[in-house]
């Protein structure tokens, strides 16, 4: 076995360059398969930002999508499932948003044609569900449902949202379901007689107040027949991803028992398909982004899901009729995203990441042996694709540690999440008697969170002898309906408490050096950084803010139609007087308490960002500026990324954050 060098944490050499975390890497997800060749896709990132369609073959893989378009969606700010294969007699073809290009066209697979089916500066698509029947030339069941978002009058307000049937052949697009302010998953029954759809109304958001309806959908002329019936949901759950089965039974995922469970709605009830020792897991995490598929059926009583237990994902076979279980052995620990297509009775494409595996496209195979019998059977993991260019040994890599504590420093007493890597690197080692720096990750959202999958970023550091800490915060998502719900009137207090509990927790246990902690986050996570600076800045030495929040009030007059109720509810604005209203917004902005942010800072955000305007950073810049009065101007910087909105998708950018990020870490936390 090599010596390992002695170097101080923080200055190692690594084999994970900028490059290698960043251009080398691509974002995959929306595996789909058609029904009738089971010839399967999903969505690759490009360099440039754009998204490709990527086949896989029996030879690997072949990219379908002419460069020139983009399979990608900006519906709700956030975009999601921007593609539907439509199965044919003859051909293939896959109908697909782009939002680069603001077109809705629709892709022959074998030629690589592509023909137009409109163009609008206003209208936006996802979220796509294609008639069982639908065939090449038949008009009558040429539909296509979808999401469309109207953009005509562009203030929040004034955005309209449909569930809309686009017929292939005429390409008329008309209008199925209204009135609501947002839908999501419009998904044909296997007859195409019925249409199921989520949907929900301001003040109530994607996790809260969603409601699942039933119609009776008119082929002939793309219409449903009678009035919607409202078949679950009430004004505290959360309804997600509503599915049929093969034979026609209609499910959905509810949080109703406090986290998020398979149930089934047959002749007019419900029933809760709950598995013994998943009481505490969740299926179907709900998510500001549309068309996720977290579970697939196999069979008409067999199902694969990705389940979520305190942030760790694992991948599983459930049998709905005796409500059995068996956990698949595949090495995926992150399955968040829209991971799952079903390819056939017995397989499964499925994307994800494990500890030490970056994200990939696998098959899972069920090889029966008697699949009448518990264990009657063996699963296979085969490897597909990979979403890195340069193949790292499992060695190089970090492995993360679920971190459960209880908080100390300020009630209520509460248990924390979160995620811990340590510095590793084969080559090299701490000296004695040291301890490393720590970067501590907020996640956005702020109810998002942060799975344990291989993060390249995350390794970049560790790998350079940092350690990184990503907390699931309270109000952080798959930790159950009161975990998330404890947040509401509490955002910006004790998520950036428990950040400093965190600090406090692994420090006293002798795992990190408390002098020398930086704090990083986007959007939310941004925020989360600036309260953090703001309130606890004898935590930290260095803090990287992403697009985050400054001014609420701000925020609440200036972001997006979907999230133009979420600080309401995050602040429990209900009731209180517009005085109230603004000596709260101000007592929650770090903006009005930038005096007390004496850490060195760096502002990174795109010009383009729709949700969280650049104008928050720049404000919080010239404010802290301001107080010091030119003295130290250098501790506070802004990086512009030009022509980025609020998630960051060209390779050049994650370039710059990386390395400008290390750069500000080397500055902060390295120096004695």
């Amino acid at each position: 076995m090599a010596i390992k060098k002695i170097v101080p944490y923080g200055n190692w050499e690594s084999t994970i360059s900028a490059e290698t975390a960043t251009a080398g890497s691509r974002a995959l997800n929306t595996p789909r398969a058609c029904p009738k060749t089971k010839r399967a896709f999903f969505i690759e990132s490009r360099t440039d930002g754009t998204n490709g369609i990527v086949e896989l073959t029996h030879d690997g893989t072949k990219h379908v999508l002419p460069d020139e378009f983009s399979a990608s969606s900006i519906v709700y700010e956030y975009g999601g499932m921007p593609y539907a294969v439509v199965p044919g007699d003859n051909k293939l073809r896959i109908i697909f948003s782009d939002s680069a290009n603001k077109t809705l066209s629709l892709l022959d697979v074998d030629s690589g044609t592509v023909e137009l089916i409109l163009a609008s500066p206003t209208l936006r698509y996802a979220d796509f569900d294609c008639h069982p029947k639908i065939s090449d030339g038949s008009e009558e069941h040429a539909w296509v449902v979808a999401i469309e978002e109207d953009h005509i009058n562009p203030k929040p307000a004034d955005v309209k949202n449909y569930v809309v049937a686009i017929n292939l052949v005429t390409k008329e697009v008309k209008r199925a379901v209204e009135g609501a302010d947002f839908y999501t998953y419009p998904r044909f029954s296997p007859d195409g007689e019925q249409l199921a759809w989520l949907q929900w109304s301001h003040p109530d958001l994607p996790f809260r107040g969603v409601k699942l309806y039933l119609g009776d959908f008119d082929s002939s002329c793309g219409k449903l027949l009678s009035s919607a019936r409202h078949v679950a949901g009430d004004e505290g759950d959360s309804i997600a991803e509503p599915r049929w089965s093969p034979g026609g039974q209609l499910y959905f995922c509810s949080d109703k028992s406090e986290f998020s469970q398979l149930c089934k709605f047959h002749e007019g009830s419900i029933e809760r398909i709950l598995s013994p020792g998943l009481e505490d897991a969740e299926i179907a995490v709900a998510s500001w982004t549309p068309g996720r598929q977290s579970y697939v059926f196999l069979t008409e009583t067999t199902i694969i899901a990705a389940i979520a237990r305190f942030g760790t994902y694992i991948l599983a076979h459930i049998d709905i009729e005796t409500k059995g279980w068996t956990e698949l052995d595949a090495p995926l620990h992150d399955l968040h995203l829209d991971c799952l297509a079903r390819e056939s009775t017995l397989s499964v494409i499925a994307i994800g990441s494990g500890y030490t595996r970056p994200t990939s496209v696998y098959r899972i195979t069920i090889m029966p042996d008697d699949l009448s019998s518990p264990g009657g059977w063996t699963v296979a993991v085969g490897f597909l694709y990979s979403s890195v260019d340069k193949t790292l040994h499992e060695s190089v890599f970090s492995t993360p540690e679920h971190i459960r504590f209880t908080t100390t420093l300020k009630a209520p007493e509460r248990e924390v999440h979160g995620f811990i890597w340590l510095p590793h690197n084969p080559k090299f080692m701490g000296p004695d008697g040291t301890l490393p720096p720590l970067i501590v990750r907020p996640h956005g959202g702020p109810t998002g969170h942060t799975p344990p999958g291989l993060d390249m970023t995350i390794q970049y550091f560790t790998s350079r002898g940092y350690a990184y800490f990503a907390i699931n915060y309270t109000g952080s998502s798959a930790h159950g309906k009161a975990y998330r719900d404890a947040l509401f009137g509490e955002w910006g207090i004790l998520d950036r408490d428990d950040a400093a509990e965190a600090v406090h927790h692994l420090s006293c246990s002798g795992r990190i050096d408390g002098s020398r902690v930086g704090i990083e986050g986007g959007s939310a996570g941004g925020y989360n950084v600036l309260c953090s600076l703001t309130w606890y800045p004898e935590f930290f030495a260095g803090g990287v803010c992403f697009c985050g929040v400054s001014d609420i009030k701000a925020l609440d007059a200036e972001t997006h139609k979907m999230e133009s109720h979420y600080v309401e509810a995050l602040l429990n604005l209900e009731g209180l007087s517009d005085e109230e209203k603004d000596d709260l917004f101000r007592s929650r902005s770090p903006l009005y308490h930038a005096e007390k942010i004496t850490t060195p800072l760096l502002l990174v955000h795109g010009d383009e960002d729709p949700v969280v305007p650049i104008s928050q950073s720049r404000e919080i810049k010239r404010k802290i500026e301001s107080r010091r009065g030119g003295d130290d101007a250098s501790d506070v910087e802004l990086i512009v990324l030009k022509g980025e909105g609020h998630n960051f998708h060209r390779a050049e950018s994650w370039l710059t954050i990386i390395l400008e990020g290390e750069r500000w870490w080397r500055k902060t936390l390295l120096r004695r």
